[in-house]
């Protein structure tokens, strides 16, 4: 009997230990994608999320705890070398069929930045090659449904026993994405071409996808600093086109607002393109564009 018994432990033993080395264990760098896969991944496994605190996506730093994770990954998503800066070290290493890069997805909208002018009236066309190319391409509801089209394929080819759930997955947040998409188009839509002033180039793919005007757009690039030429330029154009709406991002401080403020008429609202204030899972994505959605929507008023 206790053979038997022995011998049944040992068998729900070994079936659970199969089961579990099945299950892909999947790696994202950043919360809006970490919440599409979450999404693709339901009742299947749970994907671990690298970036959980308000550190930088450009220049956070690995512990030792995460680099065992990637190292130890079926898959790995990022955005791109160029994005997730401090996660370049750790990827070099790893075989390409264990990491995919959003960026490198060849169907995708890619915009390139437009910062270095402060303002155009008309938009001129992406030509140059050497442009920097903006990887806040989440921002763009049609990015993400192929970003998920294209995760979808790949945990599939890493765990084929879940083809169907994985599909059914997919079918499910595509009609979520869709509902979203309507919504955030109905709120957008009385702002059609309406100009605003932003600290740097973080929200083209969002402007773009609903019609918003070309902004003011303050600093160069990126976590660059703020000169009084370009202070006193900015502050110019946003006055001669009556601009009311100021947009920046979380790195920048209250008393750079203010000194681009003084003396305008206008609302300033920060937005967090990564929704780092909402909590990780398969809502997140939605949080965050419906944030950004009435940011954008209350500024403009």
């Amino acid at each position: 009997m206790r053979f038997r018994l022995l011998i049944t432990l040992i068998l729900i033993f070994v079936f659970k230990s199969s089961h579990a080395q099945s299950t892909p264990q999947v790696v994202v760098s950043i919360k809006p994608i970490h919440s599409i896969v979450v999404a693709l991944m339901e009742d299947i496994a749970s994907p671990k999320l690298l970036l959980q605190s308000n550190n930088s996506a450009h220049t956070f730093h690995l512990k030792p705890s995460q680099i065992r994770m990637i190292e130890t990954a079926d898959l790995v998503i990022s955005i791109g070398d160029e994005f997730e800066i401090g996660l370049r070290k750790a990827l070099k290493n790893l075989d390409e069929s264990n990491r995919f890069e959003i960026i490198s997805l060849g169907s995708l909208n890619v915009h390139k930045y437009r910062a270095e002018k402060i303002y155009e009236k008309v938009q001129q066309e992406d030509s140059p090659e050497d442009l920097i190319p903006d990887m806040h391409l989440w921002l763009d509801l049609d990015n993400m449904k192929k970003i998920a089209q294209h995760i979808n394929r790949l945990l599939i080819d890493i765990n084929p026993d879940n083809q169907d759930k994985y599909n059914m997955n997919l079918a499910s947040l595509n009609s979520k994405l869709d509902i979203l998409h309507i919504e955030l188009k109905k709120q957008m839509l009385p702002f059609s071409s309406d100009l605003y002033a932003t600290y740097s180039d973080t929200i083209q793919y969002f402007e773009k996808k609903y019609n918003l005007g070309r902004p003011v757009i303050i600093t160069p690039y990126h976590g660059a600093r703020l000169s009084i030429n370009r202070t006193l330029a900015s502050k110019n154009t946003i006055n001669d086109l009556n601009i009311s709406c100021l947009i920046y991002g979380t790195e920048v401080r209250k008393s750079q607002i203010s000194v681009l403020s003084e003396g305008l008429k206008i609302k300033a609202h920060k937005i967090d393109i990564l929704g780092q204030e909402f909590e990780k899972g398969p809502n997140q994505y939605f949080n965050l564009m419906k944030k950004i959605s009435n940011q954008v929507a209350s500024c403009l008023k």
